[in-house]
Protein backbone atom coordinates (compact mmCIF):
# COMPACT_ATOMS: atom_id res chain seq x y z
CA UNK A 1 0.00 0.00 0.00
CA UNK A 2 1.61 3.25 -0.80
CA UNK A 3 0.35 6.78 0.42
CA UNK A 4 1.09 10.02 -1.02
CA UNK A 5 0.90 13.16 1.22
CA UNK A 6 0.78 16.66 -0.28
CA UNK A 7 2.50 19.37 1.78
CA UNK A 8 3.14 22.81 1.41
CA UNK A 9 5.46 22.72 4.43
CA UNK A 10 6.29 20.63 7.40
CA UNK A 11 5.12 21.03 10.44
CA UNK A 12 4.77 19.07 13.75
CA UNK A 13 1.19 18.20 12.76
CA UNK A 14 1.74 16.30 9.44
CA UNK A 15 5.22 14.62 11.30
CA UNK A 16 2.65 13.03 12.98
CA UNK A 17 0.69 11.80 10.50
CA UNK A 18 3.81 10.29 8.65
CA UNK A 19 4.40 8.65 11.78
CA UNK A 20 1.11 7.27 12.01
CA UNK A 21 0.86 6.28 8.55
CA UNK A 22 4.11 4.39 8.13
CA UNK A 23 3.41 1.92 10.49
CA UNK A 24 0.45 0.62 8.21
CA UNK A 25 1.72 1.59 4.49
CA UNK A 26 4.66 3.48 2.44
CA UNK A 27 4.21 6.74 2.57
CA UNK A 28 5.79 9.39 -0.11
CA UNK A 29 5.71 13.17 0.37
CA UNK A 30 5.61 15.42 -2.09
CA UNK A 31 5.28 19.23 -2.71
CA UNK A 32 1.43 21.16 -3.92
CA UNK A 33 2.40 20.40 -7.25
CA UNK A 34 4.94 18.87 -9.95
CA UNK A 35 4.47 14.96 -8.56
CA UNK A 36 3.71 11.88 -10.20
CA UNK A 37 0.76 9.25 -8.45
CA UNK A 38 2.14 6.35 -10.25
CA UNK A 39 1.41 3.26 -7.82
CA UNK A 40 -0.08 5.82 -5.22
CA UNK A 41 -3.18 3.86 -3.74
CA UNK A 42 -4.19 6.47 -1.06
CA UNK A 43 -3.58 10.58 -2.49
CA UNK A 44 -4.07 12.99 0.92
CA UNK A 45 -3.97 16.79 0.24
CA UNK A 46 -5.38 19.84 -0.37
CA UNK A 47 -5.45 20.01 -4.36
CA UNK A 48 -5.24 17.99 -7.49
CA UNK A 49 -5.03 18.82 -10.69
CA UNK A 50 -6.64 16.47 -13.85
CA UNK A 51 -3.26 16.32 -15.06
CA UNK A 52 -2.03 14.98 -12.48
CA UNK A 53 -4.17 12.42 -12.20
CA UNK A 54 -3.54 11.46 -15.78
CA UNK A 55 0.11 9.03 -14.34
CA UNK A 56 -2.46 7.36 -11.38
CA UNK A 57 -2.50 3.82 -12.35
CA UNK A 58 -3.63 2.57 -8.70
CA UNK A 59 -6.00 5.19 -7.12
CA UNK A 60 -8.54 4.18 -4.96
CA UNK A 61 -9.10 7.04 -2.02
CA UNK A 62 -8.46 11.01 -1.96
CA UNK A 63 -8.53 12.58 1.55
CA UNK A 64 -8.60 16.27 1.33
CA UNK A 65 -7.20 18.33 4.90
CA UNK A 66 -9.65 20.42 4.43
CA UNK A 67 -13.94 21.21 3.85
CA UNK A 68 -14.32 22.58 -0.11
CA UNK A 69 -13.05 20.11 -2.94
CA UNK A 70 -13.54 22.62 -5.83
CA UNK A 71 -10.05 22.49 -6.40
CA UNK A 72 -9.85 18.21 -7.11
CA UNK A 73 -11.19 17.15 -10.55
CA UNK A 74 -14.57 15.49 -9.47
CA UNK A 75 -15.58 14.33 -13.23
CA UNK A 76 -12.91 12.54 -13.70
CA UNK A 77 -12.85 10.67 -10.27
CA UNK A 78 -16.32 9.88 -10.46
CA UNK A 79 -15.43 8.21 -14.13
CA UNK A 80 -12.49 6.13 -12.88
CA UNK A 81 -14.43 5.47 -9.19
CA UNK A 82 -12.01 6.92 -6.75
CA UNK A 83 -13.58 8.36 -3.26
CA UNK A 84 -13.05 11.34 -2.31
CA UNK A 85 -13.21 12.45 1.48
CA UNK A 86 -13.20 15.66 3.14
CA UNK A 87 -13.13 17.24 6.57
CA UNK A 88 -15.96 18.92 8.25
CA UNK A 89 -13.76 19.01 12.07
CA UNK A 90 -14.08 22.69 11.68
CA UNK A 91 -17.46 23.56 10.88
CA UNK A 92 -18.66 23.99 14.67
CA UNK A 93 -15.76 26.86 14.64
CA UNK A 94 -17.06 28.25 11.27
CA UNK A 95 -20.34 28.27 12.40
CA UNK A 96 -19.29 30.54 15.39
CA UNK A 97 -17.81 33.02 13.42
CA UNK A 98 -21.02 33.15 11.11
CA UNK A 99 -22.52 33.76 14.46
CA UNK A 100 -20.17 36.77 15.37
CA UNK A 101 -20.30 38.32 12.28
CA UNK A 102 -23.93 38.24 12.03
CA UNK A 103 -23.58 39.65 15.73
CA UNK A 104 -21.84 42.36 14.69
CA UNK A 105 -23.21 43.52 11.36
CA UNK A 106 -26.61 44.12 13.21
CA UNK A 107 -25.14 45.23 15.88
CA UNK A 108 -23.09 48.08 14.06
CA UNK A 109 -20.52 47.46 16.54
CA UNK A 110 -17.60 47.97 14.01
CA UNK A 111 -19.01 50.91 12.51
CA UNK A 112 -19.77 52.41 16.24
CA UNK A 113 -15.97 52.03 17.29
CA UNK A 114 -14.96 53.85 13.57
CA UNK A 115 -16.78 56.42 14.77
CA UNK A 116 -15.55 56.95 17.86
CA UNK A 117 -12.28 56.77 16.97
CA UNK A 118 -13.24 59.82 14.73
CA UNK A 119 -14.67 61.54 18.10
CA UNK A 120 -17.83 61.16 16.45
CA UNK A 121 -20.57 59.56 18.67
CA UNK A 122 -23.16 59.13 16.24
CA UNK A 123 -25.82 60.84 18.62
CA UNK A 124 -28.15 61.31 15.20
CA UNK A 125 -28.19 57.75 14.49
CA UNK A 126 -27.32 55.70 17.23
CA UNK A 127 -29.79 52.47 17.11
CA UNK A 128 -28.72 48.92 16.26
CA UNK A 129 -30.97 45.89 15.77
CA UNK A 130 -30.73 42.80 18.19
CA UNK A 131 -30.08 39.49 16.35
CA UNK A 132 -32.35 37.42 19.23
CA UNK A 133 -35.43 39.33 18.00
CA UNK A 134 -35.19 38.01 13.83
CA UNK A 135 -35.71 35.02 11.61
CA UNK A 136 -33.15 33.66 10.68
CA UNK A 137 -32.36 31.98 7.31
CA UNK A 138 -29.65 29.08 6.30
CA UNK A 139 -28.41 29.23 2.77
CA UNK A 140 -27.26 25.99 2.96
CA UNK A 141 -28.13 23.19 5.70
CA UNK A 142 -24.66 20.73 5.49
CA UNK A 143 -22.19 20.09 8.59
CA UNK A 144 -21.75 24.14 8.82
CA UNK A 145 -25.57 25.01 8.61
CA UNK A 146 -26.41 22.35 11.11
CA UNK A 147 -23.58 23.98 13.55
CA UNK A 148 -25.01 27.43 12.91
CA UNK A 149 -28.60 26.21 13.11
CA UNK A 150 -27.61 24.69 16.71
CA UNK A 151 -25.96 28.15 18.12
CA UNK A 152 -28.81 30.52 16.90
CA UNK A 153 -31.34 27.94 18.11
CA UNK A 154 -29.81 27.71 21.90
CA UNK A 155 -30.26 31.39 21.93
CA UNK A 156 -34.28 30.77 21.03
CA UNK A 157 -33.45 32.43 17.40
CA UNK A 158 -35.97 31.10 14.69
CA UNK A 159 -34.82 29.49 11.81
CA UNK A 160 -35.46 28.16 8.34
CA UNK A 161 -33.74 26.41 5.73
CA UNK A 162 -34.62 24.72 2.14
CA UNK A 163 -36.38 21.67 2.22
CA UNK A 164 -34.01 19.28 0.47
CA UNK A 165 -34.79 16.07 1.40
CA UNK A 166 -31.97 16.32 4.45
CA UNK A 167 -33.12 15.68 7.90
CA UNK A 168 -34.46 18.31 9.90
CA UNK A 169 -35.34 18.77 13.86
CA UNK A 170 -36.60 21.96 14.99
CA UNK A 171 -35.49 24.45 11.96
CA UNK A 172 -38.53 25.78 9.59
CA UNK A 173 -39.07 24.65 6.00
CA UNK A 174 -39.31 26.66 3.23
CA UNK A 175 -39.40 25.58 -0.61
CA UNK A 176 -37.06 28.16 -2.43
CA UNK A 177 -34.21 30.44 -1.84
CA UNK A 178 -36.46 33.51 -2.57
CA UNK A 179 -39.29 32.36 0.17
CA UNK A 180 -36.09 32.22 2.42
CA UNK A 181 -35.09 35.93 1.67
CA UNK A 182 -38.65 36.98 1.95
CA UNK A 183 -39.21 35.42 5.25
CA UNK A 184 -36.21 35.90 7.22
CA UNK A 185 -34.37 38.79 8.90
CA UNK A 186 -31.10 37.83 7.80
CA UNK A 187 -29.49 35.20 5.59
CA UNK A 188 -26.54 33.08 6.58
CA UNK A 189 -24.70 31.70 3.38
CA UNK A 190 -22.84 28.44 4.02
CA UNK A 191 -23.14 27.03 0.11
CA UNK A 192 -20.27 24.66 -1.13
CA UNK A 193 -18.82 25.98 -4.85
CA UNK A 194 -21.09 23.86 -7.42
CA UNK A 195 -22.47 24.76 -10.68
CA UNK A 196 -26.09 25.26 -9.47
CA UNK A 197 -25.18 27.32 -6.35
CA UNK A 198 -23.35 29.88 -9.10
CA UNK A 199 -24.55 33.29 -8.47
CA UNK A 200 -27.22 32.33 -6.70
CA UNK A 201 -27.96 35.27 -4.67
CA UNK A 202 -28.22 37.06 -8.11
CA UNK A 203 -29.36 40.70 -8.98
CA UNK A 204 -33.39 39.97 -8.35
CA UNK A 205 -32.79 38.21 -5.00
CA UNK A 206 -30.81 40.57 -3.62
CA UNK A 207 -33.26 43.63 -4.95
CA UNK A 208 -35.77 41.54 -3.22
CA UNK A 209 -34.15 41.82 0.31
CA UNK A 210 -34.62 45.32 0.84
CA UNK A 211 -34.01 46.45 4.94
CA UNK A 212 -32.51 43.14 5.11
CA UNK A 213 -28.59 41.48 6.00
CA UNK A 214 -26.83 38.65 4.35
CA UNK A 215 -23.65 36.77 5.63
CA UNK A 216 -21.49 33.89 3.48
CA UNK A 217 -19.05 31.88 5.12
CA UNK A 218 -19.67 29.69 2.24
CA UNK A 219 -18.03 29.55 -1.33
CA UNK A 220 -17.64 33.40 -2.70
CA UNK A 221 -18.96 31.86 -6.46
CA UNK A 222 -22.78 32.13 -4.69
CA UNK A 223 -22.96 36.09 -4.94
CA UNK A 224 -23.01 37.70 -7.86
CA UNK A 225 -20.59 40.70 -6.62
CA UNK A 226 -21.78 43.51 -8.65
CA UNK A 227 -25.56 42.91 -7.46
CA UNK A 228 -24.09 42.97 -4.01
CA UNK A 229 -22.73 46.05 -4.23
CA UNK A 230 -25.25 47.91 -5.78
CA UNK A 231 -27.72 46.24 -3.14
CA UNK A 232 -25.27 47.98 0.05
CA UNK A 233 -24.75 51.41 -1.83
CA UNK A 234 -28.50 51.85 -2.80
CA UNK A 235 -29.24 50.80 0.67
CA UNK A 236 -31.80 47.99 -0.52
CA UNK A 237 -29.53 45.33 1.83
CA UNK A 238 -29.35 46.91 5.30
CA UNK A 239 -26.17 45.17 5.62
CA UNK A 240 -23.92 42.36 4.67
CA UNK A 241 -20.76 40.74 6.28
CA UNK A 242 -19.05 38.35 3.78
CA UNK A 243 -15.97 36.31 4.69
CA UNK A 244 -14.70 35.05 1.13
CA UNK A 245 -14.21 36.62 -2.07
CA UNK A 246 -13.26 35.55 -5.71
CA UNK A 247 -9.23 36.17 -5.14
CA UNK A 248 -6.41 36.02 -2.83
CA UNK A 249 -3.51 37.86 -2.42
CA UNK A 250 0.09 36.24 -3.73
CA UNK A 251 2.04 35.73 -0.70
CA UNK A 252 3.63 38.56 0.65
CA UNK A 253 1.04 40.76 -1.47
CA UNK A 254 0.41 43.89 0.93
CA UNK A 255 -2.74 46.40 -0.05
CA UNK A 256 -4.64 44.10 -1.79
CA UNK A 257 -8.75 44.18 -2.42
CA UNK A 258 -10.02 41.03 -3.54
CA UNK A 259 -13.14 42.53 -5.24
CA UNK A 260 -13.91 44.64 -8.12
CA UNK A 261 -15.54 47.42 -6.42
CA UNK A 262 -15.16 49.95 -3.28
CA UNK A 263 -16.75 47.64 -1.14
CA UNK A 264 -14.12 49.01 1.84
CA UNK A 265 -15.88 52.35 1.01
CA UNK A 266 -19.21 51.17 2.42
CA UNK A 267 -20.48 51.78 5.84
CA UNK A 268 -22.89 48.84 5.51
CA UNK A 269 -20.78 46.19 5.29
CA UNK A 270 -18.33 43.46 6.96
CA UNK A 271 -15.51 42.39 5.07
CA UNK A 272 -13.47 39.83 6.37
CA UNK A 273 -10.36 38.13 4.74
CA UNK A 274 -11.72 34.36 4.45
CA UNK A 275 -11.21 33.89 8.13
CA UNK A 276 -13.83 31.82 9.62
CA UNK A 277 -11.65 28.86 8.92
CA UNK A 278 -8.76 30.06 10.51
CA UNK A 279 -9.02 29.44 13.74
CA UNK A 280 -6.04 29.11 15.65
CA UNK A 281 -5.45 24.92 15.64
CA UNK A 282 -7.96 24.53 12.92
CA UNK A 283 -4.96 23.35 10.74
CA UNK A 284 -3.89 20.38 13.56
CA UNK A 285 -7.65 19.56 13.98
CA UNK A 286 -8.16 19.13 9.72
CA UNK A 287 -4.36 17.06 9.80
CA UNK A 288 -5.69 14.72 12.82
CA UNK A 289 -9.11 13.97 11.54
CA UNK A 290 -7.84 13.31 8.05
CA UNK A 291 -5.65 10.91 9.52
CA UNK A 292 -8.32 9.24 11.45
CA UNK A 293 -10.19 9.21 8.13
CA UNK A 294 -7.46 7.01 6.50
CA UNK A 295 -7.00 4.66 8.90
CA UNK A 296 -10.44 3.44 8.99
CA UNK A 297 -10.36 3.39 6.22
CA UNK A 298 -7.24 1.02 5.90
CA UNK A 299 -9.16 -1.44 8.11
CA UNK A 300 -12.56 -1.01 6.38
CA UNK A 301 -14.45 0.90 9.10
CA UNK A 302 -17.33 3.02 7.33
CA UNK A 303 -16.81 6.52 6.44
CA UNK A 304 -18.40 10.15 7.61
CA UNK A 305 -17.61 12.25 5.20
CA UNK A 306 -17.70 10.83 1.51
CA UNK A 307 -17.76 13.58 -0.78
CA UNK A 308 -21.02 13.06 -3.80
CA UNK A 309 -19.00 13.29 -6.70
CA UNK A 310 -22.05 14.68 -8.22
CA UNK A 311 -23.21 17.21 -6.47
CA UNK A 312 -19.66 18.22 -5.43
CA UNK A 313 -20.12 18.63 -2.04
Amino acid sequence: MKICLSIAAWDDAFREMREQLERVAEVEVVGLDGYSLKGTDIFIGKKMSEATLTGADSLKAVFAYKTGVDDFPLRAFRERGILLINSHVNSGYIAEYAFALSLALVTRVAQFDKAMRRGDWMTADPHWRSLLSMKVGLAGYGSIGRAIDRLLRMNKISTYTIDRGKEYEGVNKVVSLEELCRTCDLIIASLPSTKETDGVFSREILQSMRGKFLVNVGRSNCIDEAALYRALKDGVLAGAAIDTWRQKPATGQKDFYPYDFPFHELDNVLLSSHKAMQIADGHEKYVKDTLYSVLRYLNGEPLSSVVDLTKGY
